[in-house]
């Protein structure tokens, strides 16, 4: 900026020192207003919050940008953007309230994207854990170490179905792991002698709060919350199979004015290299032939 001023008394000496000053600090405050308008504002599942933090560092230092991210469940934040919240990204949990808002002329043509595959986790505390001594119970610690794909839903019936304990999902009408949950005891056949023990959350991350303050000793949950839940219990990843499929879904919002550093979000998001390490944050690549 120094040099800027002695440029401009260089080329301006009629002006004057004051009235030179007075331009490069019009100059610096427009820059600074550029450096101040490059904030893309993201509206997230809950659930992916965990693994956009991981990731936001990467791409602020590549675009030097802020991210601002607004985790919430799905079904709250497709209100607030209908309601007219100022977001320049929707990242839900389904793919049903994106295509709403890309139907309605709310998001940007051609934005509408998969960009992961969420997955459910069967969570336990500890002091349930402790209390079951029946032999026909399946031993936890021992399922929690099977790969998903080894679980049978007769060891899942049994863990799930026993007891009368409390057990913490994510509110249906809301989050899309918690609608996913709920059809899941359903399709198992244990819908009608569990649903008076639900106890529901706001959302997935809420959910898995509740189970560590003990409001519930199980919860159907996100993987991607078990992953951070501590020692406070033991879980094991759902197989995909028993449950609807988490296709999680994007769209760019028409009402964005950082359209082109949207784009390039987007793009971050959905390259190989990102891609590939969603799975140690607890989702699948979009592609089902990447990394399932």
């Amino acid at each position: 900026m120094w040099e800027i001023r002695q440029r401009l008394l260089l080329a301006l000496p009629g002006c004057g020192y004051l009235a030179a000053l007075f331009i490069s600090l019009l100059l610096a405050l427009t820059a600074c207003s550029e450096r101040q308008s490059r904030t893309l504002r993201l509206a997230v599942d809950a659930s992916f919050v965990p693994a956009l933090e991981s990731l936001r560092e990467d791409f602020e230092r590549n675009c030097r940008c802020t991210l601002h991210i607004t985790g919430a469940a799905s079904g709250l934040l497709y209100g607030q953007i209908r309601a007219g919240a100022d977001f320049d990204i929707f990242l839900s949990a389904d793919g049903v309230r994106p295509a709403l808002l890309y139907r309605d002329g709310l998001a940007v043509p051609a934005s509408l994207q998969t960009y992961a595959r969420g997955q459910l986790a069967l969570w336990v505390s500890r002091r349930l854990m402790a209390s079951v001594a029946s032999p026909e119970i399946p031993d936890i610690s021992m399922l929690a170490s099977l790969p998903a794909a080894e679980l049978t839903p007769r060891q899942l019936i049994l863990v799930l179905g026993r007891g009368k304990h409390k057990v913490v999902v994510a509110d249906p009408q809301l989050a899309p792991d918690g609608d996913a949950a709920v059809k899941m005891l359903k399709a198992l056949r244990l819908w009608p002698r569990m649903r008076e023990r639900m106890v529901y959350a706001n959302h997935g991350g809420h959910a898995q709060i509740m189970l560590l303050q003990g409001e519930g000793d199980m919860g159907l949950v996100p993987y991607s919350q078990a992953l951070l839940s501590g020692s406070g219990g033991e879980y094991m990843r759902v197989p995909g199979r028993f449950y609807p499929a988490i296709n999680q879904q994007l769209v760019i919002l028409r009402g964005t004015r950082e359209r082109t550093l949207a784009i390039k979000f987007v793009q971050f998001l959905l390259s190989s290299e990102v891609q590939q390490r969603l799975p140690e944050v607890g989702f699948l690549p979009a592609n089902p032939g990447k990394g399932s």
